[in-house]
């Protein structure tokens, strides 16, 4: 097993983490198109809404290929002094990220091309809890990193 993970697999993440940034940084024309199919209007074509789906599929299709590329390459081991307690819930948040990177755009895709407002609402619930697991990921990350002095991070060069 490699002490790192494979150059696909760290490439994946940082696009995933490009694609996740732009989605909560430019969510307006969606909303503002959704709003307004909510109000009985036709929204008409809007740059910012079809910005937005498309980089939702690219997000669900990319996180497919993170966890088969995991399960077909592998990913380092955690450090051996870590906790049994912090490494469950490393695996327990990686793969709650995972359901949710590929949660959010199924959710996101019933509302939009099948109108169903209760998967609006789910999606809604699920960016929310997304953006929690995404500070404590990244929390984690810089605990190990500058408190623990472990070489974690450098499972990702």
């Amino acid at each position: 097993m490699s002490l790192r993970y494979s150059r696909a697999q760290i490439l994946l993440h940082w696009i995933v983490v490009l694609l996740v940034a732009a989605q909560f940084l430019f969510e307006d024309g969606i909303s503002t198109a959704w709003r307004q199919l909510l109000e009985g209007n036709d929204p008409g074509p809007s740059l910012g809404a079809n910005a937005h789906v498309i980089a939702g599929i690219a997000v669900l299709v990319l996180a497919v290929l993170r966890i088969l590329l995991r399960f077909t390459q592998g990913v380092p081991p955690l450090p051996k002094v870590e906790p049994r307690v912090l490494r469950l819930l490393a695996h327990v948040a990686h793969w709650a990220l995972y359901a949710l990177l590929i949660l959010l755009p199924l959710t996101g895709g019933l509302a939009w091309f099948l109108g169903v407002a209760a998967a609006a609402e789910v999606h809604e619930a699920l960016k929310t809890l997304l953006l929690l697991l995404i500070v404590l990921h990244v929390g984690a990350a810089l605990y190990h990193q500058f408190i623990l002095r472990d070489g974690l991070m450098s499972r990702m060069r």
